[in-house]
């Protein structure tokens, strides 16, 4: 019963908390003996937008101890993707009105496997919040590294 409250309790906090990322790992991730990590360039639209959210999961990575690999010896291969979109915000002066368009990130997915290309992990981070590219990869970052430990 005591178990039941506390499970319950924790969704209660993590709902109103709101958080924004989703990650399901499968069991094949818990059974590997080594971990050693490949971070591939996350596709973006944008070049830059993928380059910064690699380099900000790659450092958070880093913080937590995860070991890194090159692409022959890793045992783990990491990709994703960013996705876009416009969002546009108008501005008046004292001239007239203007409206003004912007890329932003809505979304990012990341697919973990192994050597033999079984799934690992997936993962989800849903920018509802509208944070800053570094922001949404630090903290998706964060809760990614935990589960390679």
């Amino acid at each position: 019963m005591k178990r039941s409250i506390l499970i319950s309790l924790l969704l209660v906090i993590s709902i109103s908390a709101g958080c924004s990322y989703d990650i399901v790992t499968t069991p094949r991730l818990k059974k590997l003996d080594y971990k050693c990590v490949y971070l591939a360039s996350i596709e973006s639209l944008d070049p830059q937008v993928g380059k910064v959210i690699g380099d900000v999961i790659q450092k958070e990575f880093l913080r937590r101890k995860v070991q890194f690999c090159d692409p022959n010896t890793a045992t783990i291969f990491i990709t994703g993707a960013a996705f876009m979109t416009s969002r546009s915000a108008a501005s008046h002066n004292f001239l007239g009105g203007s409206s003004v368009a912007g890329q932003a990130v809505e979304s990012v997915s990341i697919v973990a496997k192994d050597r033999t290309g079984q799934l690992l992990l997936s993962a989800s981070y849903d920018n509802k919040k509208q944070y800053t590219v570094s922001k949404l990869a630090k903290e998706l970052g964060s809760a990614l590294a935990g589960k390679f430990k």
